[in-house]
C-alpha cells in the first residue's frame, strides 16, 4: 500500500513580508513616488488639498444641498433640455458645421485691410433665391412647424 506524502509548508509571516515589500518600495518605485510628491506639492500650493479637505468634511451637507437642488422642477427640466441638446448636437454632421464656417466671409475690415464692400439689393435678392439658401430656409421652416405643433398641443391641454 502506498504511503501518503507528507507536505509540511513553513508558516508564512505576512507581517514580515509586508515590511520587506515596504522597505523595497522606495527603490523600486522611486520615479513614481517623486512624481506623486511633486503633484502633491502643486495641489498644496494651489490650495486644492484644503478645498478637498473642506469638501470631505462638509460631505453630508453638500450631498443634501445637491439632492435638494436637483429635486426642483427647474433643475429637472434643465437636465432634460441639456440631454436633448446633446442628442441634437450629436446628430449634426461635423462636415455641415465646417461648411458653414468656411462659407462665412472673412472680415477684412478688422485686420486693417480695405473695408468690405456693401452688397447691393440685387445681389442680396439673388443670394436669397439661391438653392442653398432656400434649403436652409426650408430647414428653419420645419423647425418652426415643430415648435408650432408643440405649442398647439400644449394649448389644448390647458
Amino acid at each position: 500500500m502506498a504511503k501518503p506524502i507528507q507536505l509540511d509548508f513553513p508558516a508564512r509571516d505576512h507581517e514580515a513580508e509586508m515590511r520587506q515589500r515596504l522597505a523595497d518600495a522606495p527603490v523600486e518605485h522611486a520615479a513614481a513616488i517623486l512624481e506623486f510628491l511633486e503633484l502633491l506639492d502643486v495641489l498644496h500650493e494651489r490650495r486644492i488639498l484644503s478645498t478637498l479637505r473642506g469638501a470631505a468634511g462638509a460631505g453630508p451637507d453638500i450631498a443634501g444641498y445637491i439632492a435638494h437642488a436637483t429635486a426642483q422642477p427647474e433643475s429637472i427640466r434643465a437636465l432634460r433640455n441639456a440631454i436633448t441638446l446633446a442628442k441634437m448636437l450629436g446628430e449634426i454632421d461635423p462636415e455641415l458645421l465646417d461648411a458653414i464656417h468656411r462659407s462665412l466671409p472673412k472680415r477684412r475690415g478688422e485686420a486693417g485691410g480695405e473695408p468690405e464692400k456693401v452688397p447691393g439689393l440685387w445681389r442680396i435678392a439673388k443670394t436669397l433665391g439661391s438653392p442653398p439658401v432656400r434649403r436652409a430656409l426650408f430647414a428653419g421652416a420645419l423647425v418652426l412647424v415643430g415648435v408650432g405643433t408643440y405649442l398647439e398641443r400644449t394649448r389644448g391641454r390647458k
